[in-house]
């Protein structure tokens, strides 16, 4: 090999590492035309690992989760609404009217220029404004267009309103969550909205390699409903295999597989593992759970509502985190309800680095989550915190060779 070629093979390598370091999706451009939860969530994920996410928001107000409470200090302000930093770090914004016919050529020729758009409109809104798939595929083959909605696409319930509570509702998760006496229960926050945008984000990602391979894009469709009812598993095969029906938790007589008070939380102690029944009897410090009657799986289904308040009483005697170190020594399967400050102060999320310091002009520096899995060569980063809105406009479109002008003079006929 000649030295010039060598040469050029020297400064490829040091490309694929410089790329690398900047994470496994650097070179990926995305355009979010997303907003509240799930979208953002699939961009935030795609930009933490890599990609040059580019945020379309509407001129003056911008994404509605902006607006959104909680607030920094609870100080309304659309610069500091904790929802917006979480999701948008390592984003950039861009003011766009896509009602405006202006608006509609800019965005047309930043998608042309680009790999994915993922969009969280209602079903119908992309084609209404005439930035759909067919245009979008028309214009750039290669394109991959995500849509994130609440049912679909299609179906019949493919224009209804719904909300994280529907969703849990129509998925199927409340019907087997809480107790037989009560009614159904939902987890808390919007854990639907953040599974779809995870969702969303490995197809995305996995889309990407069939790109790179010269495959011809896709849309994709993620429905919330769907994401949701895909997590229930048994739930369904229970009653398409067997005609049985997986019920809610027995209101006494479970402690075993229910959580349970202690002296300063909430706890969950079960069998399993390497443990045996007087492990735990010895852990509670309770003679009567030395019974021979409660020593077999059966006796203890037998006088479980006898069983479940020796345990209560021992529980209540002692901390959670004297209960919780106790028993890893004895190998008991045993956990803490950790509540904000048990997670800011947990000895694992601290060992691993999970909590990361970002520092925004809003709010100043502030622990956020960090990365949700660990890489070995191309890792997780947060190389800017959530920006402020509109505040890469005029070097987005720089870059389709715009300039400061032409930008003032798209801001004074309400474009950007």
């Amino acid at each position: 090999m000649r030295e010039g070629e060598k040469s050029v093979a020297a400064v490829a390598v040091a490309q694929a590492h410089e790329a690398a370091a900047r994470g496994p999706l650097a070179g990926l451009r995305v355009l979010d035309l997303t907003w509240h939860i799930a979208g953002p969530y699939c961009t935030k994920l795609l930009a933490d690992y890599g990609a040059d996410v580019i945020k379309i928001e509407r001129p003056g107000t911008g994404d509605p989760a902006r607006h959104t409470p909680p607030f920094y200090h609870d100080r309304p302000d659309p610069e500091g609404s904790l929802l917006f930093l979480y999701l948008n770090t390592n984003k950039r914004s861009v003011t766009l009217n896509l009602k405006h016919e202006a608006g509609r050529r800019i965005f047309l020729e930043l998608a042309r220029r680009t790999d994915v758009v993922v969009e969280s409109f209602r079903p119908g809104v992309m084609e209404r404004l005439g930035i759909g798939w067919e245009v979008l595929s028309a214009l750039n083959p290669r394109l991959i267009l995500t849509s994130i909605s609440n049912f679909g696409q299609t179906g019949p319930y493919r224009d209804l309103p719904a909300s994280e509570l529907v969703e849990y509702a129509m998925s199927g998760i409340m019907a087997i969550s809480g107790r037989q006496d009560r009614e159904p229960l939902k987890h808390g926050l919007s854990q639907g909205q953040y599974s779809a945008g995870a969702t969303a984000a490995y197809i995305t990602a996995a889309l990407t390699y069939a790109q790179a391979l010269g495959q011809p894009g896709q849309w994709i469709d993620v429905s919330i409903h769907e994401s949701l009812a895909a997590e229930l598993v048994m739930n369904e095969p229970y009653y398409a295999w067997m005609g049985a029906i997986q019920g809610r938790r027995p209101p006494s007589g479970d402690g075993l597989n229910n959580i349970m008070a202690c002296k300063d939380g909430y706890v969950v102690l079960q069998m399993g593992g390497s443990a045996k029944w007087s492990d735990i009897a010895d852990l509670l410090g309770v003679p009567e759970l030395h019974d021979e009657k409660f020593a077999t799986p059966d006796g203890r289904t037998r006088y479980a509502e006898e069983l479940d308040r020796l345990l209560e009483a021992g529980l209540r005697a002692r901390t959670k985190h004297e209960l919780f170190d106790e028993a890893a020594r004895r190998r008991i399967l045993f956990g803490i309800a950790q509540d904000p400050a048990d997670l800011l102060n947990c000895p694992q999320l601290r060992a691993r680095g999970y909590w990361v310091q970002v520092d925004h002009p809003t709010t100043g520096p502030l622990p956020y989550p960090g990365e949700p899995v660990k890489m070995s060569a191309t890792p997780w980063q947060l190389r800017r915190p959530a920006p402020l809105l509109g505040q890469h406009t005029a070097e987005v479109l720089a870059e389709l060779g715009i300039d400061k002008e032409e930008c003032e003079r798209l801001r004074a006929e309400g474009v950007i």
